[in-house]
């Protein structure tokens, strides 16, 4: 037998045996199917294993030889709830914090959630099979099933867009940059056609304009590619007479974070780190950089109420260097409800200090974590006029910005608002100069999150083409330019500071920051609309 005999009857032997697993029905299409979404996980940061993504052509596959539309959505929901299950096993780690209280919710976390979130999954499943599409059609229409499914994942109940497809491209500078015309909705249309590419390329009776489809899907990275390293070429170089800013990264345990026999060393351990000569971590050919004109701290680095404690806000003002510094933390904030004394509105809030300590802008988080930070529905619940800290938080208006001498327009995210495409800046107001997102991931340990928080956050600068100063208690801290890259950072659980001159934001808005996601809209929509026309036909 010739080599190209035992290639192709090998092939045809590989190709017998998938259909032959596809086409089982029941619990073992359920596992089968859980297992490839598992798979397909493994494209997500901080692997970044892009072949991976081949997985979701196991999903279409077997969704064409579903028969029943329950069928179809126990498929796709079972996909993607091995997706979230392997993706987003971090989770439970927060709990895992105080393991003696919290440890019997793991399984909510950690199969609960996912089984949630993978209901969209089996949405995009059964829009695909009430369609029915044939021929060149059947991955578009999966990849805009998939992108409006993952839409609805970002919007509804305050929405949770981890872990888009397009973050699984997010490993290149390079290939991150056509986020800034399609965003991450528009952008992950086109990472589904490359993940579903095979399906086109491999069927047995494929017509000529499938295979083509399927070939220009393959090698939709190289095209991207060459796009965004010509964007690269032309980006602005960092200028070194640009105003300085450091980021400080305490690495404070979160077992440890809110002892009271342990705060007072926290505050002194962030004093330092500000006061330092020279950072432990600057940009590629810079050395030494004058004083920090914005100074980042993380989330919740001060355990205090600044709005109630003048004299401490005092003494972080002193920490800033001579003239118009700024000093911007993470803390709690607390008023007092008129009518009821004894109850105050709590805030998950990033402040920003002068050096007198004086309060010159403050931004309440908006998008709060449910469960976590408030309870959905409490309004309706009899749980009295407001839930105290410990409880709950008060969400804030919304995104905005503020002015400070010397510095560009500064907007400001808490933890997850980051990873929200299209609701990082104000729709209305000046535009932002700068973002700055301070976290604390350190409820999640040494796992995948931080890095995907990271991934997200980087994402957000290409869309916005805005730079991103990014503050974690335990790691990744970065400086992130207005493409997307990395100039500086400090890994996980390290404790130092990152100097850098304030890298610039685009001179004009990008593409995706003026239209939103109107085109991942028509992307998704288009393929969709020709396969009902044809079936209607």
């Amino acid at each position: 037998m010739s080599s190209r005999a035992a290639v192709a009857r090998l092939g045809t032997g590989a190709r017998s045996t998938v259909l032959r697993l596809v086409r089982l029905t029941g619990a073992v299409n359920i596992a089968l199917m859980a297992g490839s979404g598992a798979v397909a996980a493994l494209a997500l940061p901080p692997l970044g294993i892009v072949p991976a993504l081949f997985a979701f052509s196991l999903l279409m596959l077997s969704l064409e030889h579903r028969r029943s539309a329950a069928g179809a959505f126990a498929g796709g929901w079972a996909f993607a709830f091995g997706h979230h299950v392997a993706g987003l096993y971090w989770i439970s780690n927060a709990l895992l914090v105080d393991g003696e209280r919290f440890a019997w919710a793991v399984p909510f976390a950690a199969v609960g959630l996912p089984a949630v979130l993978a209901l969209y999954g089996g949405l995009a499943a059964l829009l695909y099979h009430r369609l029915r599409p044939r021929g060149w059609l059947r991955a578009p229409v999966l990849a805009g099933a998939w992108t409006l499914a993952e839409m609805l994942r970002g919007t509804i109940a305050t929405g949770f867009p981890w872990n888009l497809p397009a973050s699984a491209w997010s490993f290149s500078d390079a290939l991150m940059q056509p986020l800034a015309l399609f965003g991450a909705y528009g952008y992950g249309f086109f990472v589904l056609l490359f993940a579903l590419s095979p399906l086109l390329l491999l069927r047995s009776g494929a017509g000529r304009l499938e295979r083509g489809i399927g070939i220009c899907s393959l090698l939709l990275p190289l095209l991207f590619l060459v796009f965004g390293q010509f964007r690269l070429d032309a980006a602005m170089p960092l200028d070194p007479a640009a105003p300085t800013v450091r980021v400080v990264q305490g690495n404070i345990p979160q077992r440890d974070k809110w002892n009271p026999e342990l705060i007072r060393g926290h505050v002194a351990k962030y004093a330092m780190l500000t006061r330092l000569r020279e950072a432990d971590a600057v940009p590629a050919g810079f050395g030494a950089l004058p004083p920090a004109r914005l100074v980042v701290w993380p989330e919740t680095a001060i355990p205090y109420a600044l709005n109630r404690e003048p004299q401490f806000a005092a003494y972080l003002g002193s920490l800033l260097p001579p003239g118009d510094a700024v000093l911007m933390t993470g803390a709690p904030l607390r008023e007092a409800i008129p009518g009821y004394p004894e109850a105050t509105r709590n805030y998950n809030a990033v402040v920003a200090l002068d050096r007198t300590g004086r309060i010159i802008a403050r931004h309440d988080k908006f998008h709060l974590v449910p469960f976590g930070e408030y309870v959905p529905f409490s309004e309706w619940l009899p749980l009295g006029p407001v839930v105290k800290t410990g409880q709950g938080f008060t969400p804030g208006p919304g995104p905005g910005s503020f002015e400070a001498p010397g510095l560009p327009p500064i907007g400001s995210l808490i933890c997850y608002e980051v990873i929200f495409p299209g609701a990082v800046t104000a729709p209305a107001g000046p535009r932002p100069g700068l973002l700055v997102n301070v976290t604390n991931d350190a409820w999640f340990g040494f796992s995948s999150g931080p890095y995907q928080h990271l991934a997200a956050a980087r994402m957000r600068a290409v869309e916005e083409g805005i730079p991103i100063i990014r503050a974690a208690n335990t790691g990744i801290s970065a400086i992130i330019d207005a493409y997307g890259r990395v100039l500086a950072s400090l890994p996980l659980e390290r404790t130092g500071a990152i100097d850098s001159p304030l890298p610039p934001a685009l001179p004009s808005k990008t593409l995706y920051a003026r239209v939103g996601d109107s085109l991942a809209i028509v992307l998704a929509l288009l393929p969709l609309l020709a396969a009902f026309l044809r079936r209607a036909s």
